[in-house]
């Protein structure tokens, strides 16, 4: 326990200190040759950079840090002592340098914390050698007490570290401004979390102080009790967070070295039952489960520890196999299995079960390094069947180590080719064969590290480099993306005249494009990192094998990555360097994207972004290549694009004539081509999006041409598939949609006249359309789904305000018409949804009564329609504000019949917020829908408390409720803050603060309050 408990604090130690680490590539790329062992490449490296014009300033200031941090974790994986020696002088050196340059600074307390981090290292190893021995050596005692001095270094080191982080604590003002201050608020959670850690070092460390004596010592004792007071102190600074968590663990631990069995265990306890649940707290919960399992296997309480232990095994995952709390609780559960085993009183088939299970858990421990290894392997050799001998050649040069590894790299080859005969013609075959390619590509990777420990300076470099290639093709083949991508651009940017080196840099691309791949899938943010070598590398093998194929793919990664990141100045850039001839496709592309930038800004209400600008470049662009690329076989799916976007520009621009001669184009036109063999037309959503084009275009031209229209509707029909209602119904929402953003377009463009005749034309196209009476209840639907959009676009326009109402009147009656028809075909959810939009007509009318009755039906029927009861409680509230305020109540307690608990159907926003509190605690799929749903309900909560006090109701006391209302919230749940509502809480706090008032500063007052 000592060993590894003392390893983990150093590397601990070591990890605290962001200070001086940058986010720019240069550190990046230096952390992970670092991570990977690639010591002396660091350390090149960090020599090169001192002269590099590629690498920053503030880096060059910080190298002596930065070798100081390389030799450190050189000396950590260095197995002679006399060359540690040597490592030690070296990492003083440099960290004191660096520490006197930067003399009360933020960097030098992290220099200071790196140090502390060496002595803790160094005493930690002294003190695994000495429990290694066989029996104590005469200068033991000796070696604990000057183990003991370097912690006591240590802990100076440490607390001087926590000094100066108050300090810099101490220079923030004690009110931020979120608005205007984020980096500092973000720069001050952060440092306040390192202290936070810091603190729990110091008194891990005074812990440790207390291990260098004999455990019942005096002296010992005044340790781990002095330490067990600090852990407290920690523990109620810091409850509910990981330090807090990880301090009673370790308070629980200074418990269990002075005996005190129960209050050990409930300390273990305590953080076993919080944090069980909560994913950040699971590396806590494992050690307070292998600590407390020591206890209950000392007592002999087999059942509880397998009832409690055991079941939080069964949940372990792939990256926690080899941890080393997982491992110790793997061998308490493995004991408590094999003494359940032995047990007389256990059944026979029982104990064939545990002790299978036992065998499996001693398997794991043995395989690794760790605390009960060595018993592990004693008991399997005795108790069980053993375990395999390591049968591995051994080689005693480096060119010996690489023959070795280029044997197993056959072996494995040799399998991985003849599986797919072997699963064909014998899978019984199968196992033996990937196991020997297992077996192979562990062989392979063991001898080349071997190698790396046999080279000398007689050794050639292109031996060197071959080793590297291997190791880094071996990564690649194993999917350690970071490793092959590290280790393989190295090799082409270091050696590109090397035979390896073009293989590398293809290894390498390939890497930081899985590793890209994988980022991004965290979100639309994640990647940047990798992005940012990705595209480097490839400009770097672009100018290195441009005449390649490999210099034509980085080409076009470094195309994609521009047109990704909206870079499309450097794309084009890019474009420009190739010959005139082989440019329209490429520019074409970039226009397709530029178009699609915009769209997507559109959609995501992203005003950052120029629309205007991008869709007037995007024209621009399109329409000098479009013909470049008719003429090019090779770029029809380029071509199926450009004439889509085409066809959409020419319709916002009210060139509808335009539009039209383009889509019926025979031979370049988005309709003739969606009915070809196009890779891109050919495909139902093209089809689709081309009719609704040309749809809006035969609705909008003058005069309208209605026929085309309805033959458009039919063709559009058949597109989607008749036999498809729900995704016909999607396609004409989105037709809807796009309708009217068009004519909002156009009024946001002063064209008030063309959009209120457009908008006229496609209202009197959708009347035709009724007047036919179309039996097919998707059309029909569509129809009410329409005027009821129609209505919602003119929401806010008082002028509109008959028109919204006809739309809406019209809406109502073709909802009414579709529920009384016992043929509509609709049923399930469906149905529910149309009669959910009946009653949002009705409510949005002003037909609250109405509405309520559909409602209450809805609710009768599927009470947990959470999309009727927040529309329910919507309308009672807009009921109360325009003409009977009683309804206030009702909107916050519910109405309506009483199911069988007694309980109104309609909820209201008081259950409607617990709810939603309940399922996002409960349902971590759903958390976030329901969490967004708490906050809206609160919200509601709070406006009808203002709205009230507007309605003349005790309003100073109203007022006061609601600010409160908001303030709890706020204060309670700051997840709010980060979601789209804090908009609307803003508001309501603006409005609050006006009616009592007070100067209308909305959330911030708040905010400052809590900074």
């Amino acid at each position: 326990m000592l060993n590894r408990k003392l390893l983990l604090l150093a590397i601990l130690v070591l990890s605290l200190s962001p200070t001086v680490q940058a986010a720019d590539d240069t550190a990046k790329f230096l952390d992970a040759m670092r991570a990977r062992g690639h010591y002396e490449l660091a350390l090149d490296f960090l020599t090169d950079a001192q002269d590099s014009r590629l690498v920053s300033e503030d880096f060059k200031k910080r190298i002596s840090y930065e070798r100081g941090v390389t030799l450190l974790s050189m000396w950590q994986v260095t197995p002679s002592a006399a060359e540690r020696d040597r490592l030690t002088a070296q990492i003083k050196a440099e960290l004191d340098a660096y520490a006197a340059a930067n003399a009360n600074t933020p960097g030098a307390a992290d220099a200071q914390q790196q140090l502390a981090g060496l002595l803790t290292q160094i005493a930690a190893r002294d003190l695994a050698a000495l429990e290694a021995k066989a029996s104590p050596p005469s200068d033991a005692a000796e070696i604990k007490k000057q183990a003991r001095n370097k912690f006591v270094e240590a802990r100076k080191l440490l607390q001087d570290v926590e000094k100066s982080l108050v300090e810099q604590l101490g220079k923030y003002d004690k009110q931020l401004d979120p608005k205007t201050q984020a980096k500092e608020i973000a720069d001050r959670r952060a440092m306040r979390e390192r202290l936070a850690n810091v603190r729990r070092l110091v008194s891990e460390v005074l812990f440790f102080q207390g291990e260098t004596y004999d455990a019942k010592s005096a002296d010992a004792k005044k340790l781990y009790t002095q330490a067990a007071d600090e852990f407290q102190a920690l523990y109620d600074k810091y409850d509910g967070y990981g330090v807090g968590f990880t301090a009673r663990v370790k308070q629980g631990e200074c418990y269990l070295r002075m005996g005190e069995m129960k209050k050990a265990s409930g300390c273990f306890e305590d953080v076993i039952v919080r944090g069980a649940e909560a994913d950040v707290f699971r590396s806590q919960v494992t050690e307070a489960l292998a600590l407390q399992a020591e206890i209950l296997l000392a007592d002999k309480d087999y059942n509880a520890l397998l009832e409690k232990q055991g079941q939080w095994l069964t949940t372990i995952r792939p990256p926690e196999l080899r941890q080393p709390d997982w491992l110790e609780l793997s061998y308490y559960v493995a004991e408590a299995k094999r003494a359940k085993a032995a047990d007389p009183e256990t059944k026979d088939t029982e104990k064939r079960k545990l002790k299978t299970e036992a065998f499996d858990h001693y398997t794991a421990v043995a395989k690794l390094p760790g605390k009960f290894q060595n018993d592990a392997r004693q008991i399997l050799a005795t108790e069980f069947e053993g375990v395999e001998a390591d049968d591995r050649r051994r080689v005693k040069t480096f060119d010996e180590a690489m023959q070795a590894a280029k044997d197993a790299i056959q072996s494995m080859n040799a399998a991985q080719q003849t599986l797919p005969a072997a699963k064909r013609n014998n899978p019984d075959g199968v196992a033996a064969l990937e196991e020997r390619a297992a077996t192979g590509k562990q062989d392979a990777i063991h001898y080349l590290d071997v190698a790396g420990t046999l080279v000398d300076d007689d050794t050639e470099v292109a031996k060197l480099n071959e080793r590297r290639w291997l190791t880094c093709w071996l990564y690649w083949q194993d999917e350690e993306f970071h490793r092959s991508a590290v280790l393989a651009e190295f090799i082409a940017r270091r050696y590109p005249e090397d035979p390896q080196a073009s293989g590398a840099a293809q290894v390498a691309l390939a890497s930081y494009q899985s590793l890209f791949n994988e980022a991004i899938k965290q979100g639309s943010d994640a990647g940047k990192a990798e992005a940012t070598k990705l595209k480097d590398l490839a400009s770097f093998i672009t100018r290195r094998w441009g005449e390649a194929a490999l210099g034509e793919r980085a080409f076009i990664i470094l195309l994609d990555f521009s047109i990704r990141d909206r870079e499309f100045d450097v794309a084009l850039e890019l474009v420009n360097q190739l010959p005139e001839d082989q440019r329209a496709v490429f520019q074409a592309r970039i226009a397709n994207a530029m178009w699609g930038a915009q769209l997507r800004a559109a959609s995501e209400n992203d005003t950052s972004v120029d629309r205007a600008a991008l869709r007037e470049r995007a024209i621009k662009l399109i329409t000098e290549s479009f013909d470049a690329v008719a003429a090019d076989p090779a770029s029809a799916d380029v071509l199926a694009t450009s004439a889509l976007y085409l066809t959409l520009a020419r319709l916002e621009a009210g060139e509808y004539q335009q539009a039209i001669q383009l889509l019926e184009d025979p031979k370049k036109g988005p309709i003739a081509l969606s009915k070809t063999n196009n890779p891109v037309a050919s495909r139902a959503a093209y089809a689709a999006e081309a009719y609704k084009a040309a749809l809006r275009a035969y609705v909008s031209v003058i005069p309208p041409d209605t026929d085309k229209a309805v033959a458009s509707m039919a063709e559009l029909e058949k597109a989607v598939g008749n036999g498809n209602p729900e995704k016909l119904t999607k396609v004409y929402l989105q037709l809807g949609v796009q309708l009217q953003q068009q004519i909002k377009d156009l009024q946001a463009a002063g064209k008030t006249e063309e959009a209120k005749r457009v908008s006229e034309a496609f209202v009197a196209f959708l009347d035709k359309l009724n007047e036919r009476g179309s039996s097919d209840p998707t059309v029909r639907l569509w129809i009410a789904q329409t005027y009821y959009r129609l209505a919602e676009g003119l929401e806010g326009d008082a002028s509109a305000k008959d028109v919204r109402a006809q739309y809406y009147s019209s809406a109502a009656d073709s909802f009414k018409q579709i529920l009384a028809d016992e043929n509509s075909g609709l049923a399930g959810g469906r149905l529910l949804g149309v009669k959910l939009l009946y009653a949002q007509t009705l409510r949005h009318a002003g037909k609250y009564e109405e509405a309520m009755k559909q409602f209450e039906a809805i609710l009768s029927e599927k009470e947990m329609t959470i999309a009727a009861q927040t529309a329910a409680a919507y309308t009672l509230q807009e009921w109360g504000e325009t003409s009977d305020a009683s309804k206030f109540n009702e909107a916050m307690m519910g109405s309506g019949p009483l199911n069988e608990k007694g309980k109104h159907v309609v909820w209201g926003w008081n259950y409607l917020s617990k709810v939603a509190s309940s399922v996002a605690r409960t349902r971590p799929n759903l958390s976030q829908q329901y969490r967004e749903l708490f906050y809206e309900a609160w919200l509601n909560i709070a406006k009808i408390s203002y709205l009230r006090a507007e309605k003349g109701e005790d309003k100073a006391a109203l007022l006061k409720r609601a600010r409160k209302q908001v303030a709890d919230m706020v204060r309670t749940q700051p997840g709010l803050l980060n979601t789209p509502i804090r908009g609307q809480y803003d508001d309501l706090m603006k409005s609050i603060q006006r009616a009592r008032g007070e100067p209308t500063t909305g959330l911030k007052e708040l905010l400052e309050e809590d900074n």
